[in-house]
């Protein structure tokens, strides 16, 4: 189909081919795969219920247990499980910077998750995504099988971004949804406060769930190589602002820079893999980048 194109072209899927993902951390999943969990699964050996949260299949449901008590619990058993990851997605105004389609930061990180999505389904991984902005707009539950991907695609081919960030309450959102432990990757261009930041990936660690942090950058945003008088239009609800950028460019890269090193510091307090992927970078390349250093950890 010519809008999965979009994200999977031919020359980006034999690339992908080459590559391969792998979790660091221990994570809990749903079918047998490359990895070895510890936790809690769908498999072999009872180990204890617990309450039913959104997204647990209806098939792992106690029905003695509801009958008896009228609240839903699913069995949990010991397993030799797959790497189970959700994408978390920033569809805010500020991810649709950009002077065409070929570098605007949104386009760049659909195509982004869409390659990852790829990779790790064609490993028998399970994935999902959440879309978000001020709050959790769409939810897809970590699922493997081929047809994922394409729900997976889909889901990117209806989102627009638009509107302020609020990366706390709308991981406060996803974190609640997510429910088991697992890798979560946030593809964001991470323009928030970096107090709000640094309790949102608070609240994944303490469900124990792995990081990892892409940021997709400009590189307007990194270089700000503006010249002439300009009208700043902001982009998530901001004022225009008219200035000569001469005179703007210092103050807004020490601004740029301190808040880069602010983000670096906490990720690394957060045991968060950071990885900066700028949208004129070439989507194989940026991926081949990231995997090597995953590797070398």
């Amino acid at each position: 189909m010519s809008f999965v194109n979009r994200y999977l072209d031919a020359e980006l899927v034999e690339q992908l081919n080459h590559m391969q993902l792998a979790a660091r951390s221990v994570v809990e999943g749903t079918a047998v795969g490359l990895h070895r969990s510890q936790l809690k699964g769908a498999s072999v050996e009872f180990r204890q219920h617990r309450a039913y949260v959104a997204g647990d299949e209806p098939r792992r449901l106690d029905w003695r247990v509801l009958a008896r008590t009228n609240r839903p619990f699913v069995k949990e058993y010991d397993e030799e499980t797959n790497l189970r990851c959700l994408l978390m997605l920033d569809c805010s105004g500020s991810m649709a910077y950009g002077s065409d389609v070929s570098n605007r930061k949104f386009d760049y990180a659909t195509r982004l998750v869409a390659a990852l999505s790829y990779l790790m389904l064609a490993a028998t991984e399970s994935v999902g995504l959440a879309t978000i902005d001020q709050k959790l707009d769409t939810y897809l539950t970590p699922r493997s099988g081929s047809l994922q991907l394409s729900r997976v695609i889909d889901l990117l081919d209806r989102t627009i971004p638009a509107g302020p960030a609020a990366i706390l309450p709308s991981t406060v959102q996803v974190a609640g949804r997510l429910g088991r432990r697992a890798l979560v990757i946030l593809v964001s261009d991470f323009f928030s406060r970096t107090s709000d930041i640094r309790d949102a990936l608070a609240r994944l660690r303490h469900d124990r769930h792995e990081l990892i942090c892409l940021r997709i950058l400009h590189p307007d945003e990194q270089n700000f190589p503006f010249k002439c008088w300009s009208l700043f239009q902001g982009m998530e609800g901001e004022r225009a602002y008219l200035c000569e950028p001469a005179l703007m460019r210092k103050k807004y890269l020490t601004n740029f820079d301190r808040h880069s090193r602010e983000l670096a510091t906490i990720c690394r307090s957060m045991s968060a893999d950071l990885h900066i992927m700028q949208s004129d970078q070439p989507i194989a390349d940026a991926l081949r980048q990231f995997l090597k250093a995953r590797a070398k950890r």
